[in-house]
């Protein structure tokens, strides 16, 4: 990729971004290694390893690398036998030595089939407990060698600790002697050229035995060493020297063992500095909102509102780094999504509009989304967006003239594009990006060359965006059937930009009407009309009723869109009721086939049982007669008699001090007493009133025990609220303000249904809602945790909240 492109894209800058959120200087060089892939399938690759890290460090936080480090200067120099690293410098090895084991332990309790690419790099990263164990058992974290590094340090160690103690206490003797106390300048005991010496004042120095181990600069004191701790300060330097000896075989042998790892250290140093770039994707995705873009290789680019990720996070900074530095009310305090489609109706869209209207901005933010999705890297966009491989991206965004005349604009301009003509010729897919083309020259020139230069690449089937305040050539591209008009909304009743990309209807400058807004005299702006002729003011006139008619267009889809969804619900809502009914039909019908089997058949019983009596009899008149008797019985059986009324034993056990629900009212009241026998053997108070009800009267039985704290006021609440709240709402569509208070309210609602969790849908857009809504769970008293869907729920797109028990 040309450097120009880079800088003219900000590719740059999105590097210097992804540097936050990498853990250490081996992260940050893979992302200074960073470029775009024109290879579909390491694309593909690239972009699910992102997503698996993505989702991993959703579900986990992330992979652990605390301790990351790069320590290829150590490997390099512990490559040379006979080298010894210092103990700070093995504990950084340690450090990174241990990382290993510590993805490994992470990635053990985890689904294989979730993370495949993930798992695959793990499988090949080496671990080094062995090394790590050695380094640990003999190191303190201080970087201090530990006693136990070797039996013959420990017991040099303890022979220095008695030869320290027994120079203290000769030295202490002599300070508190007659004669020392006469000669010190102090009572401190302290140490000049590793040798334990006392203060001796000047004047009794001539006096006092011992060996000058230096001056103070005054020339008042000097240092003395006593003659009788010479010899113990003589073996205290020995056991000292032995003391160094051992520390430096013992870092010697570690290094050894370092050493005989060091392939297997520099495979793991690479695959770590993998994972700390791919949890910085991670990261920065998620800061983003972020998605994976479907990738294809014909050509065929639909970004679905999708946004610039530099100017999203300067608007965030902009407002937090100074709240008190004035600001542009004219520029929008969101970042505002684009939708924008190219490569598959048509290969040319000529991007028109007022200035300041945000068309550079629509170019820079396709060619660098496009940049970043060939590097690897999810866009800030909506799931669905689409990104095609290109094997070059050319974009010419700018001007580089400072005080130069417009010459030197064209000049340069041409000098890009011819460049860039050159490598289009023998590239398979390209993508041209191209702001204000045709500028710095005489319009009409500029117009022609603009013309031309779209049929060039037209024919090439060269994607190509452009921006142009050209009239004749949104003219022009009206007449082709492989280009395509778009322009940047404008509000004319509020004189500002919306920021909205709108493909298929031209835009407009509108000079003059903004200029009779703002206040320029109507004789000035009646000579600027006829200066530019009728026929441009109809056609400018034109596109603003276009706008204004496709505005409304927009309202009236808007407002069906919502017509559709609500006419869905209620269709959902009958066909399910519809659905019950059957049920229940078909549940009764087989009832009634089933008691009417078993009367035919007890009826065929009964007539068998007759024909045999009478035959038995010979149809004597008594037998006649007894026949008849019994077939009035089984008519009788047959007629339906209401039911009598049985009292069943109580279905639910229910105690003096219980609070039930009373059907017929469908309130809550408590038992106050309850009688052995009879109908209504419950004495129920509701409210003020008290009455006496059957077992079969009541329902929601709350014990004694566990509804003590509750009111029945608050128990009729809570059964309204379990019959009409969903455990999960729905926020898509609405405004922050809007969906924070039906947010509160639900939340609300919920406790009081007794519902234990709900899921929020606030879907993931530019942030703005989610990033809200999770605010108010963070300071709601109510919520015990929130945390995002899992994947197959809805992700990042879904909250799920747990309430306080």
């Amino acid at each position: 990729m040309l450097a120009s492109v880079e800088k003219a894209l900000e590719y740059d800058k999105i590097k210097i971004l992804l540097k936050k959120y990498t853990a250490s200087q081996l992260g940050t060089a893979r992302v200074d290694a960073l470029t775009p892939s024109y290879d579909i399938d390491k694309v593909r690759y690239l972009q699910a390893l992102c997503s698996e890290a993505k989702f991993f460090h959703q579900l986990h936080g992330g992979i652990p690398l605390a301790g990351l480090r790069d320590i290829r200067e150590l490997l390099t120099h512990v490559a040379k036998v006979g080298s010894i690293l210092n103990a700070e410098e093995l504990l950084d090895v340690r450090k990174v030595a241990k990382i290993p084991g510590d993805i490994h332990r992470t990635f053990e309790k985890r689904a294989r089939e979730e993370f495949p690419n993930l798992f695959a790099i793990v499988d090949a990263l080496p671990a080094f407990p062995e090394l790590v164990e050695a380094i640990g058992y003999c190191i303190n974290s201080e970087g201090i060698l530990l006693d136990r590094a070797s039996p013959k340090l420990r017991s040099i160690r303890r022979k220095l600790s008695r030869l320290r103690e027994n120079i203290h206490q000769k030295l202490e003797a002599t300070l508190r002697s007659p004669e020392g106390r006469n000669a010190i300048q102090e009572p401190v005991i302290t140490s000049r050229n590793n040798r334990y010496v006392i203060p001796i004042k000047q004047e009794a120095r001539a006096s006092f035995q011992g060996v000058v181990q230096a001056q103070s600069t005054s020339g008042a004191t000097f240092f003395v060493e006593p003659l009788g701790i010479v010899q113990m300060n003589n073996a205290l330097h020995e056991a000292t020297e032995d003391e160094h000896r051992e520390i430096q075989r013992i870092l010697l042998t570690l290094t050894d063992q370092v050493r005989d790892y060091l392939n297997e250290l520099e495979l793991s140093l690479d695959l770590l500095a993998e994972f700390d770039f791919l949890n910085a994707k991670a990261r920065c995705s998620l800061a983003l909102n972020a998605v994976e873009p479907k990738l294809n290789t014909r050509g065929n680019v639909k970004l679905i509102e999708a946004r610039h990720p530099l100017l999203e996070f300067h608007l965030e900074n902009e407002g937090s780094s100074d709240p008190d530095a004035e600001t542009d009310l004219n520029l929008p305090k969101q970042v505002v999504p684009t939708n924008v489609h190219i490569g598959k109706t048509f290969n040319t869209l000529i991007i028109t509009g007022p200035n300041t209207g945000g068309k550079t901005v629509v170019l820079k933010t396709v060619g660098l989304l496009v940049l970043m999705a060939q590097s690897g890297l999810h866009i800030p966009a909506e799931h669905g967006s689409k990104i095609a491989i290109f094997d070059h991206v050319f974009a010419d965004i700018g001007d580089d003239q400072g005080i130069e005349q417009s010459l030197s604009t064209f000049s340069s301009h041409i000098t890009k594009i011819a460049e860039m003509l050159k490598t289009v010729e023998i590239s398979d897919q390209s993508l041209v990006l191209l702001d204000e083309i045709g500028a710095g020259t005489d319009p009409s020139e500029g117009t022609a060359l603009g013309m031309a230069l779209l049929d060039w690449l037209g024919e090439r089937r060269v994607n190509t965006i452009v921006t142009t305040h050209y009239g004749a050539l949104k003219a022009y591209a009206h007449t082709q059937q492989t280009m395509e008009n778009a322009s940047m909304e404008f509000d004319w009743t509020t004189l500002r930009p919306t920021y909205r990309l709108q493909v298929g209807i031209p835009g407009s400058s509108n000079a003059i009407k903004i200029a009779a807004q703002l206040g320029i005299p109507s004789e000035i702006l009646d000579e600027a009309q006829t200066h530019i002729g009728n026929n441009t003011v109809a056609v400018e006139d034109l596109l603003v009723e276009l706008q204004e008619k496709q505005d409304k267009l927009d309202a009236d889809q808007d407002h069906l869109q919502d017509k559709i969804r609500d006419a869905d619900a209620a269709r959902q809502k009958h066909t399910k009721l519809a659905e019950t009914l059957e049920t229940e039909r078909q549940t009764l019908k087989q009832q009634a086939e089933h008691e009417a089997r078993e009367i035919v058949a007890g009826a065929r019983r009964t007539v068998e049982n007759l024909v045999a009596d009478i035959r038995k009899k010979q149809a004597s008149k008594d037998s006649i007669r007894n026949a008849f008797s019994k077939i009035e019985t089984a008519k009788k059986s047959l007629r339906q008699e209401p039911p009598k009324k049985q009292f069943d034993p109580p279905k639910v056990e229910v105690n003096v001090g219980d609070k039930v629900r009373v059907k017929k009212l469908n309130r809550f009241g408590e038992v106050i007493a309850i009688k052995s026998n009879g109908k209504a053997p419950l004495q129920v108070i509701v409210g003020n009133m008290q009455m006496q009800a059957a077992y079969d009267d009541i329902d929601s039985v709350h014990p004694k025990q566990k509804s003590a704290h509750l009111s029945t006021s608050v128990l009729d609440i809570q059964h309204s609220k379990a019959n009409s709240i969903n455990s999960e709402l729905n926020l898509h569509g609405m405004f922050v303000k809007e969906a924070l208070d039906v947010t509160v309210k639900y939340l609300d609602d919920a406790v009081l249904a007794g519902l234990p969790s709900v899921r929020i849908l606030h879907g993931k857009g530019t942030g703005a809602l989610r990033s809200a809504v999770h605010e108010e769970l963070r300071e709601n008293p109510l919520v015990s945790t929130y945390q995002f869907a899992t994947f197959d729920q809805g992700g990042e797109g879904v909250t799920v909240v747990t309430f306080k028990e």
